[in-house]
């Protein structure tokens, strides 16, 4: 989905499902993966991750700590933990990323296949004009994706003032005109089960601005988990209860 080299945007309104569908990916693509988590605590999203490998509601995952079951969920986050790696600064700088980008590679040998920014507003800001900070970042990210041939994601709004607010908007409201730099944008939207992904900006392939015509997949909110069908979401659900 996200390709190497390139700088992606994934836009959306607040509570919409942007880190869902983000965390989702770098938890089920099988990739080293660098995550910078700005938006969450660690252990909001450990148990994020707890969900959608025990195929638990968050909710369950929760109350798992402290008791038997405790051990499972350990034992599945610390597997994860050898392929993602989560930095949890709530206000990553430029420079601290490229940092933690190269501590990454004296480690393990070998850059990211993905790195996530969680989102983009977080990033502490190198100007004191908002948009224009904005704009530093996604030259240093696009840059990033560059030199480390990592395909670089970044979080971002889109405007809440929007006629369809349980659809993706349109390439224009993404926030803070930073559509120049990114290969690809696309903007989600989750309504109930349904979730929608539009690619409003798509520099290799074919575009839908104006997010008229979205690709729609499933969501089981509780386990914070995506299906390509309707008859997948239905079934994995199903199993759910059975177990």
């Amino acid at each position: 989905m996200f390709r190497r080299g390139q700088l992606h945007v994934v836009a959306g309104q607040p509570g919409r499902g942007k880190t869902l569908f983000a965390f989702w990916y770098a938890v089920n693509c099988g990739q080293p993966v660098l995550y910078f988590n700005a938006d969450s605590d660690q252990g909001t999203m450990a148990n994020r991750a707890g969900a959608m490998l025990l195929q638990v509601p968050v909710k369950d995952i929760k109350a798992m700590r402290g008791t038997e079951g405790e051990v499972l969920l350990e034992d599945a986050i610390h597997e994860l933990t050898r392929r993602v790696r989560i930095e949890p600064d709530p206000h990553p700088t430029l420079d601290g990323i490229y940092e933690e980008v190269q501590a990454y590679v004296e480690v393990f040998g070998r850059c990211p296949a993905a790195i996530f920014v969680d989102n983009l507003m977080n990033i502490a800001a190198t100007s004191d004009n908002e948009w224009t900070g904005l704009r530093d970042a996604m030259g240093a990210l696009h840059s990033l994706a560059r030199e480390t041939e990592s395909a670089v994601i970044a979080l971002h709004h889109t405007s809440e003032n929007v006629s369809r607010p349980n659809y993706p908007g349109p390439m224009k409201s993404v926030m803070g005109k930073v559509n120049q730099l990114p290969e690809v944008i696309l903007s989600v939207a989750r309504d109930g089960d349904q979730f929608h992904v539009a690619a409003v900006k798509n520099r290799d392939g074919e575009a839908d601005p104006n997010a008229e015509s979205p690709i729609t997949v499933y969501c089981d909110a509780p386990t914070m988990s995506l299906f390509n069908s309707l008859q997948e979401l239905e079934l994995y659900r199903t199993r759910r209860e059975w177990n």
